[in-house]
């Protein structure tokens, strides 16, 4: 792929649409009886798909209607994140010992069972590649799990050796054009940066405390990434490899964060009661929508962009659907950018 290329596509298609306003509304949904409903979804034919976290089903919303798909049991965290790779729908595993899979075709669940189980959250979230390998990054481990969705087997990439008692706390994952997988920490951690070529990787930049569940890259072929529960807002400079927290006198309280076909950043709100609207292009940031009568911790966790640049956020202890619907004049994403940089894995 010519990356420079496909950057000046992307830096050309929102130049067309750099006017686009966005305002938020909500769409009401069947009762759910859960404590953390879904967590990242997908969007396909038209349709919405919500990750299964608590909740014992998929979410599965249209503009004619939405129905609760599966049977999955109920748990704390089972899953959280996934993708659409062949026609079926994937469910990262977080406290399951098994990733998650629904045919888009019949609704046929299945479950492809690690073979090395684990007793607690082990990873969390994670991104696919074209070629339907998963890396999922850990979460009190010691390894980022690799799952070939072609196979079903699993092996591990080492961070430290097995005798080592290091752990690692990562919450966030993003694939960039350039072929590196940025794997986003919690607190007091580094970046790492992994190439899906060869699957050498390295950690970048300075020990910093990020909490960045979703990232996008912007225009200038940068990562952003609201904080959920940190001040600022993450940067990753993919040519110097300097990572820093940006605007700092914010506390975002973001679970994801979404981009407009304007090429701004908009925080899906989780624990924050405001929606943020970063321009990246001016280095300028407002909120455009505000919370006033929730104690809700986890409001909506991840979502996903359609196809016209409408976003969602779906609910986590929220009971309904959260919007962003692009207002006046645009043109529809075309195929290449949409899976480069608004199609994500959260």
């Amino acid at each position: 792929m010519n990356v420079e290329r496909v950057m000046e596509e992307y830096r050309r298609y929102i130049s067309e649409n750099i006017n686009v306003k966005y305002d938020v509304c909500f769409k009401k949904l069947p009762p759910a009886y859960a404590m953390h409903k879904w967590v990242g979804a997908q969007w396909t034919y038209d349709c919405l798909y919500g990750i299964p976290n608590d909740m014992d089903a998929f979410l599965k919303f249209s503009l004619s209607g939405s129905i609760y798909l599966g049977e999955v049991g109920r748990g704390l965290f089972k899953w959280t994140g996934g993708c659409i790779w062949n026609r079926c729908l994937y469910g990262f595993p977080r406290t399951s010992n098994s990733l998650l899979k629904m045919s888009l075709d019949t609704g046929q669940i299945e479950y492809i069972h690690l073979s090395e189980g684990y007793r607690k959250e082990h990873h969390y979230g994670g991104i696919c590649t074209e070629n339907g390998i998963l890396y999922q990054p850990p979460r009190d481990e010691k390894h980022i799990l690799v799952w070939d969705l072609k196979t079903g087997k699993t092996r591990k990439i080492n961070l430290v050796s097995e005798e080592e008692n290091t752990i690692f706390r990562y919450c966030g994952s993003i694939l960039h054009p350039n072929g590196f997988v940025y794997f986003l920490p919690e607190m007091g951690g580094k970046v790492i940066k992994l190439d899906i070529k060869t699957e050498e990787w390295t950690f970048i930049g300075e020990q910093i405390d990020a909490m960045v569940f979703d990232a996008k890259v912007a225009v200038d072929g940068n990562i952003y990434g609201y904080s959920a529960y940190c001040p600022g807002i993450l940067k990753i400079d993919v040519e110097t490899d300097i990572t820093e927290m940006i605007h700092k006198e914010i506390c975002p309280g973001a679970y994801g964060t979404k981009l407009g076909i304007n090429g701004h950043l908009y925080s899906i709100p989780g624990i924050g009661n405001y929606v943020w609207d970063y321009c990246p292009m001016t280095d300028s940031l407002k909120t455009i929508y505000e919370f006033t009568k929730t104690e809700l911790k986890a409001k909506y966790a991840g979502g996903a962009s359609t196809k016209n640049g409408n976003i969602y956020g779906v609910p986590a202890e929220e009971n309904k659907l959260f919007c962003l619907n692009v207002q006046g004049n645009y043109s529809e994403i075309p195929k290449e950018l949409y899976r480069h940089f608004f199609c994500d894995c959260y």
